[in-house]
This record gives C-alpha cells, sequence and structure tokens, in this order.
C-alpha cells in the first residue's frame, strides 16, 4: 500500500487548493486593512507589525503564484487566477502607500475617518466571505457578496465626498492638502477591492 501511495505521487500531479490558497491570501489582505483600524482608530496596532503583515502577504502571493504557474490543470483558466492574486497585491499595496503618506505627514489617527476605515475593512471580510464560498462551490451564493462589497464601495464614496466637502471649509492649506491625499488614498483602497470583486466574478462567471 505504502509503495502504492509512492508511485501515485509521481505519476499523478500533485492536487492543489487554489481557492483555498485565495482565501488565505484574501485574508491576510482583510487583516492588513483592518489593522488599520487597529493603529488609527483603537490604537492597538502598530505600523511595525503592518509592515510585517504586508511582507508576509507578497510572500504569500509569491509562492501561491509559483505553484499556479508550474500547475498541469487548474478549476479555471490560469490567467483568471493570477489576475485575482495580482488585484488582492494591488489592494495591499495601496495600503502601504496609504500608511507611507500618513507617516511622512506625521499624521497620529484617523479619528475623523473612522467611518471609511470601518466599511474598507466590512468590505475585504465580505471578499473573505466569497473566496470561502468559492472554495466550498457555493458558487451562486458569491454574487450576493460581490454586490455588497460595490454597495460599500459606493457608500465610501459618498463618505469621501462629505469628508472633503468639510475639508475644504478649513483655512489651513498645509491641513487640507496633507487630508485629500489621506482621503484620495482611502478611495483607492476601496477602488481596488472594488476591482478586486469583478475578477472573482469574471472567475465564478466562468465557472457557472
Amino acid at each position: 500500500m505504502k509503495i502504492f501511495e509512492k508511485l501515485k505521487g509521481f505519476i499523478l500531479p500533485q492536487e492543489i487548493d487554489f481557492f483555498g490558497n485565495l482565501l488565505q491570501q484574501s485574508t491576510i489582505t482583510w487583516q492588513i486593512v483592518n489593522e488599520l483600524n487597529e493603529i488609527y482608530i483603537k490604537k492597538t496596532g502598530d505600523s511595525e507589525k503592518l509592515s510585517n503583515m504586508i511582507a508576509e502577504a507578497k510572500q504569500l502571493r509569491s509562492g501561491y503564484l509559483k505553484e499556479l504557474n508550474e500547475a498541469l490543470i487548474t478549476p479555471v483558466d490560469r490567467e483568471a487566477i493570477s489576475r485575482t492574486y495580482v488585484n488582492l497585491h494591488w489592494v495591499v499595496l495601496s495600503v502601504k502607500h496609504l500608511n507611507v503618506e500618513i507617516n511622512t505627514y506625521k499624521i497620529k489617527d484617523l479619528n475623523e475617518y473612522e467611518i471609511i476605515l470601518s466599511l474598507l475593512s466590512m468590505q475585504m471580510k465580505e471578499m473573505s466571505k466569497c473566496f470561502d464560498l468559492l472554495k466550498k462551490k457555493q458558487l451562486n451564493e458569491v454574487h450576493g457578496f460581490i454586490y455588497e462589497i460595490v454597495h460599500l464601495d459606493n457608500m465610501i464614496i459618498k463618505e469621501y465626498s462629505e469628508n472633503l466637502a468639510v475639508l475644504f471649509e478649513g483655512n489651513d492649506m498645509k491641513h487640507i492638502l496633507q487630508h485629500k491625499e489621506i482621503l484620495s488614498q482611502l478611495k483607492e483602497v476601496s477602488k481596488r477591492i472594488h476591482i478586486a470583486a469583478n475578477s472573482l466574478e469574471d472567475m465564478v462567471f466562468k465557472m457557472s
């Protein structure tokens, strides 16, 4: 029996849990987005932890893409899977760019943007639910969560506009310019999550 198992390992290609990998990548991306809340709202996180999580996400992505490129068989075309990894990576990069600006401007908290940060975390949590459903092959249920991600993006755009209007009422030009950039970066994170959701929807469409 042991000999058969060894021969089976040589003859048959190793089965890869592609959707499980995507779920893991999405989960750490959600944790990275949520860490912004921990650092700048709750004051329980720190930038070093965020940097370590970003590095871990990059390492995970590289390993998963290597597996994908070496795989002989995939459940959907490998370009669709690869594109989803790229879009999740862009979410992480957007958070990284946001944090660079916050630190450069020496901003200590983002209390005025608490609603936006909360909505961003909710978006990525919904995204992880989508990948969990994909892993379970519950394809029909994915669409509802994607709709919710888009709805949350619309809510973020509304909050972005309202915060920008309040910002422009001020007289401190330095404060206005710095916080305008912060708001733009927050909107960019949401945009990247929305694009990642579109990639996931495309993948589900191809599998249906």
